[in-house]
């Protein structure tokens, strides 16, 4: 049995947690003996991932939460996690050895799987975004130079779409043991709880929904604003954005100041997210950037239609399947997207039904297939 490390900063709700959440609970538990680490615990997926696999933490919240010493000592660990050099936390906090240890994300958790002391064991760095245009890795190095070094310390690098991969190559020069592997979905899982009674009521002729974290890379407050002008021609539509994050004060004080309380919902982020989708006509996507968006994936499953700005793995998700619409990304051709879509000028019918029938392709079992077969091949 293969002995294969996952490590990961937190297992908050954003992407990139949700896809290794879903990996590990559909892995061969026979073939692969796996553990997931993070630095910090009590976050949103962490009791599906402890109940699928061995789970362990460098920090324990309930210590910060106790206040006093317990608070301080925290906070000097947090620190010395991020500020010192990265062998010497991987020394104090990994003490078992593993076959292969995986960096699921960019930034910290690549410069930590890069130190590991276990000169043995194969290590894959997980790229899930375009780091051309997503650049905030590069503030764990001092130089591109330094962090193209990094990657050298890898046996494989996994990208999760070809845009990806290309974005990759292009800005470290990296062009060996690159391999795309694209997030597996629990396609039979999605469909099974859309069926749970949703608490929202559809109130309006047309519902687009979009599902990510509140943060800027997810471009919520720019989709508010195409919402905004849209509105002013008509009122005949209302959109509800699922998640949550650092940004959630901020776009609500925004909808509230704008008169957008009767047209945007902030759902807050939500276990099952799907129930809230499948009442949707039509899923949008406003991002500055992405790897290859699972919450759009998913939306195909459920028969919605992608319309969405150009980033990272839209045009691979799409295909050449008439279900969705790509547009350039800017704030001007947004507002033209949802304004073409408030005023009827796409056949939704013809959509759905082609975002249903291009759904068909994803499904869980491929995948995990593809994710053991590289691991078995390391």
């Amino acid at each position: 049995m293969k002995k294969v490390l996952f490590f990961i900063e937190s297992l908050a709700g954003g992407g990139a947690e949700k896809v290794l959440t879903d990996i590990i609970c559909n892995l061969n538990s026979e073939k692969f003996d796996v553990t997931v680490c993070t630095i910090t615990d009590e976050d949103i997926y962490q009791k599906k991932v402890a109940k699928a696999c061995k789970y362990v933490t460098f920090l324990n919240k309930k210590e910060y939460r106790a206040g006093g010493v317990k608070k301080v000592l925290f906070w000097l660990k947090m620190k010395f996690i991020y500020m010192f050099p990265s062998a010497m936390v991987y020394r104090l906090f990994v003490h078992e050895k593993y076959d292969v240890e995986i960096a699921f994300v960019e930034g910290f958790a690549t410069k930590f799987i890069a130190a590991s002391l276990n000169k043995k064991s194969k290590k894959v760095a997980w790229v899930h975004t375009d780091m051309q245009k997503n650049t905030y890795a590069d503030s764990y190095y001092k130089s591109i130079r330094q962090h193209r070094s990094i990657y050298k310390n890898y046996q494989k690098i996994v990208c999760v779409s070809q845009s990806v991969r290309n974005a990759f190559q292009k800005k470290f020069g990296i062009w060996d043991n690159i391999s795309v592997q694209y997030n597996p979905v629990d396609e039979c899982k999605i469909r099974r709880m859309s069926k749970e009674k949703c608490s929202l009521v559809k109130t309006r002729k047309l519902l687009l929904g979009t599902v990510g974290r509140l943060e800027n890379q997810k471009g919520c407050r720019r989709l508010l604003e195409c919402i905004k002008e849209v509105r002013s021609q008509s009122k005949e539509f209302e959109v509800w954005i699922i998640g949550d994050g650092s940004q959630r004060k901020e776009l609500q004080k925004y909808i509230d100041k704008n008169n957008l309380v009767d047209t945007v919902t902030l759902v807050g982020f939500q276990e099952n997210p799907y129930k809230y989708l499948k009442c949707c006509d039509a899923f949008i996507c406003s991002s500055y950037v992405e790897g290859f968006s699972t919450a759009a994936t998913e939306s195909l499953i459920l028969g919605k239609p992608i319309f969405t700005v150009k980033c990272a793995g839209m045009e691979e998700l799409i295909g050449d399947s008439k279900c969705g619409k790509i547009v350039e990304n800017t704030d001007e051709n947004l507002t033209e997207l949802i304004s073409d879509l408030v005023n009827k000028r796409y056949d939704l019918k013809r959509y759905q039904e082609a975002a249903l029938k291009r759904g068909e392709k994803f499904k869980l079992q491929y995948r995990i297939v593809e994710i053991e077969n590289l691991l078995s091949d390391l």
